[in-house]
């Protein structure tokens, strides 16, 4: 008997997100009833010296980012047969956004995870962190391979 019922697997393009799946559809009762996610961080200009800030337009990058991050999660969905349509690109905080989107969909489980960082990393905190302190569902904080 499955656990959950709606699961949320946070996916970050830049690291094997297999392992995350395959826990999420192990704890779930349907596995149509997962869907990934991608939080964009938003991009700001700085100031590139002090009396001349050049602004950048980053509309272009992000749609670079967003269109890649887009076919990543399509093959994800492919390769383990979950809904073609299960797959969501959220922009802001990466915790925030999880949160938020967990509680607006009613999840009960999110799958995220994690590196294991030591020392500085681990005091100055992690997005896996983050979610887990103030998430309004269970978190599974799945160790990565690295």
């Amino acid at each position: 008997m499955s656990l959950y019922q709606n699961t949320l697997v946070a996916i970050d393009p830049c690291v094997e997100s297999d392992d995350l799946i395959q826990k999420a559809i192990a704890i779930t009762a349907d596995k149509q009833n997962i869907t990934l996610v991608h939080v964009m961080e938003l991009m700001c200009a700085l100031p590139t010296a002090p009396y001349a800030p050049v602004v950048i337009d980053t509309t272009k990058i992000e749609a670079q980012v967003k269109a890649s991050a887009i076919e990543h999660l399509q093959s994800l969905l492919h390769k383990h047969q979950l809904k073609a349509d299960a797959l969501r690109i959220l922009s802001g905080s990466t915790a925030a956004q999880i949160k938020r989107y967990a509680a607006e969909q009613s999840c009960d489980a999110v799958v995220i995870g994690s590196h294991g960082r030591h020392g500085l990393g681990l005091l100055l905190g992690s997005t896996s962190s983050a979610v887990i302190h103030g998430c309004g569902c269970d978190v599974l904080v799945v160790r990565l391979k690295t």
